[in-house]
């Protein structure tokens, strides 16, 4: 009993005192440049070896990168083998398709969805686009597929209050939780950009669906302040189709403007580059309504404005504009014509029903 303990807490002592008597002895060896206890390798061999091991890991980490780097490139190159050539494409096929429901009033979430349907074929024609047979001319069917599902859709809405998707309740002017009974609006927030605005008859409104690509050239390449940009001259070009003076963009603010007033709002969306929402141009409409329940756009400082407005703010600075300018007809349906010249001048397209 009591003898064994003793001998076996002995013997416990003595292996813990060999473990220790070793330990001592490899770290001496690391210091100097003893042979190593376990593979009689010195300290500098040692180091020389886990050198080359870092340097092997470094290579091959530069190797795999390399390599990725080569197959990126190589997929590019198929890409544009596939796809075509990365300069801008040009001929018969530059056509997008007119959906003209400028003479109709047309509630926001039927609007919303024909958006959003549309949006769908672009975004499935991509796989069309890397998995069809060509045959005869590459560049012609490359353009007519990156055309072929390019839509303009052009309408008036119902009463409406939108927010954008990052939009601010602070610019509407009711509680959104508990909107009063006679507010005669619907309120939608949607995906654009942009703070708050209002749809109503006597606006018309244009969708673009379209598929931004640097092979369609310099006005619908890949870029959305530009793209924007492009929006705003249409609208400036139908204003100024009705002889509105002083049409100009704001900087630092979006829209089209015309002596210090927004007659025209922009907020867009894209996904994969394919652009919905748009373009709202005030033609004829109340812009009471603009003001008496939101701050349009954020902009609380601004006048809000319209082409029929403009002139007769014009009229009332300059009486001595020709007759035939002042008595200019302004209507939707009209506007609608100039705005569908406007946006194949524009963007480079051809309008087709």
């Amino acid at each position: 009993g009591a003898e064994e303990t003793l001998e076996r807490r002995r013997r416990e002592r003595e292996r813990r005192a060999r473990a220790e008597e070793g330990t001592r002895r490899v770290m001496a060896s690391l210091a100097g440049c003893a042979p190593c206890f376990f593979c009689a390798s010195s300290h500098r061999e040692h180091q020389e070896r886990e050198r080359r091991r870092k340097r092997r890991r470094r290579l091959c980490g530069k190797r795999c990168a390399k390599k990725k780097e080569m197959k990126a490139k190589t997929r590019s190159r198929k890409s544009q083998a596939t796809m075509g050539n990365s300069g801008p494409l040009s001929g018969s096929n530059r056509t997008v398709k007119l959906i003209d429901l400028s003479d109709k009033i047309v509630p926001y979430q039927t609007g919303w969805q024909m958006q959003k349907d549309m949006l769908q074929k672009q975004l499935d024609a991509e796989t069309a686009l890397t998995t069809s047979n060509y045959g005869g001319n590459e560049d012609d069917h490359i353009e007519k597929i990156l055309f072929e599902h390019d839509a303009l859709i052009v309408l008036q809405h119902e009463k409406v209050i939108t927010l954008g998707a990052g939009s601010t309740t602070d610019n509407l002017k009711f509680n959104i939780d508990e909107p009063p009974k006679d507010l005669g609006f619907e309120v939608h927030r949607c995906e654009r950009g942009g703070e708050v605005t209002v749809h109503l008859p006597g606006q018309l409104v244009l969708y673009p669906i379209l598929k931004l690509d640097q092979r369609k050239g310099a006005s619908l390449k890949p870029d959305l302040h530009e793209y924007m940009r492009n929006l705003e001259e249409v609208a400036l070009l139908v204003a100024s189709s009705f002889g509105v003076e002083k049409g100009h963009r704001e900087d630092g603010l979006t829209g089209a403007w015309a002596n210090g007033a927004k007659f025209a709002q922009v907020g867009v969306r894209a996904r994969r580059w394919v652009t919905y929402h748009g373009l709202a141009i005030n033609i004829d409409c109340d812009l009471v309504d603009f003001t008496k329940h939101v701050v349009p756009c954020g902009i609380g400082d601004r006048q809000v404005g319209s082409i029929q407005e403009r002139l007769l703010s014009q009229r009332q600075r300059n009486s001595q504009k020709d007759e035939s300018r002042r008595q200019q007809k302004v209507s939707v349906e009209i506007a609608a014509d100039r705005a569908f010249d406007a946006f194949e001048k524009v963007f480079d397209v051809s309008l087709v029903r």
